[in-house]
């Protein structure tokens, strides 16, 4: 590689500018540096171009015929000139070249100063670029990371809620099982059951001398502690007045009422009636009149029916 210092040097040599003892160092140097030697043909052929490409001179014709006329008077005396000046116009020649060459360098050298400085320019510019777009991308990459990993918690939450609620539901499908079972097991115990032969079933004759075809019939459960009253052609009462059913338990003191009720136009009347207090035994049913709302115990002498 060729140094600024030797291209320098190779500038001078060319044009002879280069004192003699640098310009044998020079020579030697050419010698072991092909390079060199290279670049010094190089700028001997530019240095001929340049010369070769100034315009040539036109003498005038009466320059032309006053050189002669000169030259036939100084025939027989003619003074050679000395060496030195003939070549006296020599280093303003080599200068000029000189000059014009390094302009020229100079101005490659700025214009390639100018492109390097241009293409320099446009690669930092585009580093630059891709550095935007990596900044650019990986703050994407996060704040898609941050959406995502919001997104998976609400999805987990979501996910144990409804798992929450799918083991509470499990528990109530469980209970809600037992209770389907213990209710299947009832039913089946009450199928089971001959109600006609736990029902006690009561028919109620006729106390009154005008209505001897009043009956009632009452259905009575000992388990459940409830029955059915069934009246008929009992006469409609005044108002102010009810009747009153009564249980006659023999292992009890008085009758227990089992509510008041009243009967429609044609004396009829179907009621579910359930004791004030347990009945061990359901001796008798007895109906009495009484005052409205009912009475503390049976009037006897408005008994209408009675039966057991």
């Amino acid at each position: 590689m060729i140094s600024e210092v030797q291209s320098e040097q190779a500038s001078l040599y060319v044009l002879g500018l280069l004192p003699a003892e640098d310009a044998r160092a020079f020579e030697a140097e050419m010698a072991e540096n092909p390079e060199l030697t290279t670049e010094v043909a190089s700028l001997n052929n530019a240095t001929l171009a340049l010369a070769r490409s100034a315009p040539a001179l036109v003498v005038p014709p009466e320059c032309r015929e006053r050189v002669l006329t000169s030259v036939s008077a100084m025939k027989n005396n003619i003074i050679p000139l000395p060496q030195k000046s003939r070549f006296a116009l020599i280093p303003w020649a080599i200068a000029a070249c000189l000059a014009g060459l390094l302009g020229w360098q100079w101005n490659q050298y700025q214009a390639s100063r100018t492109s390097l400085e241009q293409s320099v320019a446009t690669q930092v510019q585009a580093t630059r670029d891709q550095e935007a777009l990596v900044i650019e991308s990986q703050q994407k990459l996060a704040q898609a990371k941050q959406e995502q990993a919001q997104k998976l918690a609400a999805a987990e939450a979501v996910r144990a809620d409804w798992e929450t609620k799918f083991t509470e539901a499990k528990k109530q499908l469980a209970a809600t099982e037992t209770d389907r079972q213990g209710l299947m097991a009832k039913l089946t115990a009450l199928e089971n059951r001959n109600l006609l032969t736990e029902a006690k079933i009561a028919l109620l004759g006729s106390l009154i001398k005008d209505r001897p075809k009043a009956v009632a019939v009452s259905v009575w459960d000992q388990e459940k502690q409830t029955g059915t009253l069934v009246v008929e052609n009992l006469p409609a009462l005044a108002k102010g007045r009810d009747y009153q059913l009564w249980v006659i338990d023999p292992n009890l003191k008085a009758p227990v009422s089992a509510g008041v009720f009243k009967v429609d136009a044609e004396g009829k009347v179907r009621i579910n009636f359930k004791p004030d207090q347990a009945i061990q035994l359901p001796g008798k049913f007895a109906v009495t009149e009484e005052v409205e709302g009912g009475a503390a115990a049976p009037t006897m002498n408005k008994m209408v029916v009675i039966g057991g």
